[in-house]
């Protein structure tokens, strides 16, 4: 198999996705604003910005709950 900078990136994006997933993270697009829905009683409490650098992992819980 050949190994190009495309075939890196897409297993980079692939692992990543499973691993934020795993820890209850979810991908956003970059916006303004993260549209919770009815969730008004949850807090953001972890961010990480995508190895693609497009998208942005959050995970909201309770307040004073650890990422």
């Amino acid at each position: 198999m050949i190994v190009t900078e495309f075939t890196r990136q897409a297993l980079t994006v692939r692992r990543e996705e499973r691993r934020m997933r795993a820890q209850g993270f979810r991908k956003h697009e970059t916006d303004w604003e993260i549209r919770r829905g009815g969730r008004c009683d949850e807090v953001i409490v972890g961010v990480q910005i995508s190895a693609c650098g497009k998208y942005v992992w959050t995970k909201i819980g309770k307040p004073g709950e650890k990422a």
